[in-house]
């Protein structure tokens, strides 16, 4: 069972900010971390008496937050073992894990996905009359469906990049290519480089066995830094999301990726480019050609989700030839393909001329004017940039309350995720931020919007109460 120091426990909690009783404030984060999997689950929680020393406060505050958690299902404590993590599995009968939209109390404002667009059952529909061709086939499709990598490889082509099929892998979505690429990277005492705020998942991916996150530091734009950080010590990979960013929307620039290709090139770092939200281009913006065009060593990822349905659980790498077969056999380890059928779907709509996405586009472009307008007329204490792409706005907030605001607003039917999520190496950063996907109806995000102003107000006022969260968070 792992063991958590009072130290490292101190360190992911950040400076406190008084803003009412110690214990609440130390249980709220506390409690967000084991929700997200910052704490896992199983894990030992250092005794009343170490974290009150590590954390400055009161053996009576300490022993007041491990009561709260326990209240709230989130540990138990046994004779000599002390406190221990303990996630429950299910509330109840019917309730879930995982935070979901159509739950008629809650909104979730946790991942950026839209219900299937337009479209997308007449593509089912046609695919299925081929699914006769795929039934005589073993379905075994380690690599893919080759008409769908044909289809990948003269997208890339059509944007500059020569690509042969045989360079295109598909996995389970975007964060199954992330996952096996992690993999086929990964060796005693690995280091990936990562941005300072990025996509959690991703990053998570490569910290998992063996490897290390390196951050970047927080700044303005998500990139700024490396050679700093380069310097610093080897690295073998850098995952990083250069098109409309997630969470901030940003898109790295032709020079700033000139720069990175370069000085990765130098170092012998392997670019792993998470581009799954390229497509999802809301104002038409001219795009700098993808990463691989300047080094031709990176990786490069795609995922449908994003453009198209979250249940179209169909993505895909593109790597240079000789990082093929390694990657193919990393793979063998975990699955032996994926949905033959879904690889279907999308290619009838990577063939239907580009209306599926473009209804997407405009939906998603209309969803985010009207959160914009909404969080001007109902919150306009709280910053946020209009992103020409992407799924969601990023917050600034005009106090560092994250971890308060997030707590307080499941007591209004509000589910967010921490801006500290987004912060790998610095989470206390993430209290001035919020991440609000805006891929649900007008209706639902007013009333998003509504429920978030409440919850400043408790905030605000110092009346905030720590809500219930569901035992998994989704960060899509």
């Amino acid at each position: 069972m792992p063991a958590l120091s009072a130290r490292r426990l101190a360190d992911l909690l950040g400076p406190m900010d008084d803003r009412g009783p110690a214990y609440r404030e130390i249980t709220d984060r506390l409690r967000l971390m084991i929700v997200d999997g910052r704490v896992a689950d199983g894990s030992r929680l250092p005794s009343e008496r170490d974290l009150a020393a590590a954390l400055g406060v009161s053996r009576t505050t300490s022993a007041r937050v491990y009561a709260e958690l326990r209240a709230a299902g989130l540990t138990r404590s046994r004779q000599g073992s002390g406190n221990t993590v303990a996630l429950p599995r299910f509330a109840s009968s019917t309730s879930s894990l995982v935070p979901m939209s159509d739950d008629s109390d809650t909104i979730a404002m946790t991942y950026s996905a839209w219900p299937g667009p337009p479209g997308l059952a007449r593509a089912f529909e046609v695919a299925a009359a081929g699914l006769p061709g795929l039934l005589s086939t073993t379905g075994y499709l380690p690599d893919g469906l080759p008409r769908l990598r044909c289809l990948l490889a003269d997208r890339y082509t059509e944007e500059g990049l020569p690509t042969d099929p045989d360079q295109i892998i598909v996995t389970n979505g975007a964060m199954g290519a992330i996952s096996l690429v992690a993999r086929a990277l990964a060796r005693p005492g690995s280091r990936t480089l990562v941005e300072g705020v990025t996509y959690p998942h991703g990053a998570d991916a490569f910290a998992a066995g063996v490897g290390r996150l390196s951050a970047l530091p927080v700044s303005e734009r998500p990139w700024d830094g490396l050679d700093d950080a380069l310097a610093a010590g080897r690295h073998d990979a850098a995952y990083f999301v250069p098109d409309f960013h997630n969470p901030t929307g940003a898109v790295m620039a032709d020079h700033e990726r000139g720069h990175w290709a370069r000085a990765l090139s130098r170092r012998h770092v392997v670019p792993v480019v998470d581009e799954s939200l390229r497509d999802v281009n809301l104002d038409g913006i001219a795009m700098p050609p993808v990463f691989a065009t300047y080094d031709p060593r990176a990786i490069l990822i795609g995922s449908s989700s994003k453009s198209y349905w979250g249940g179209l659980r169909v993505g895909w790498l593109r790597a240079p030839q000789s990082s093929i077969v390694p990657l193919l056999q990393a793979r063998m380890m975990d699955d032996l393909g994926s949905s033959a059928f879904d690889q279907l779907v999308l290619c009838e709509l990577l063939e239907d001329g580009g209306q599926t996405l473009a209804a997407s586009r405009a939906r998603s472009r209309a969803a985010r004017d009207h959160l914009l307008e909404q969080l001007a007329i109902q919150l306009p204490q709280m910053r946020a940039t209009c992103p020409t792409g992407g799924l969601n706005l990023w917050l600034t907030l005009p106090e560092r309350v994250g971890t308060a605001l997030v707590a307080d607003g499941t007591d209004h039917g509000l589910l967010l995720t921490a801006g500290s999520r987004f912060f790998p190496g610095a989470p206390a950063a993430g209290e001035r931020h919020l991440r609000l996907p805006f891929t649900q109806s007008h209706e639902v995000l007013t009333e998003a919007v509504r429920r978030l102003s409440l919850a400043w107000e408790c905030v605000s006022s110092g009346t905030a109460t720590a809500g219930t969260a569901p035992a998994i968070d989704m960060i899509a």
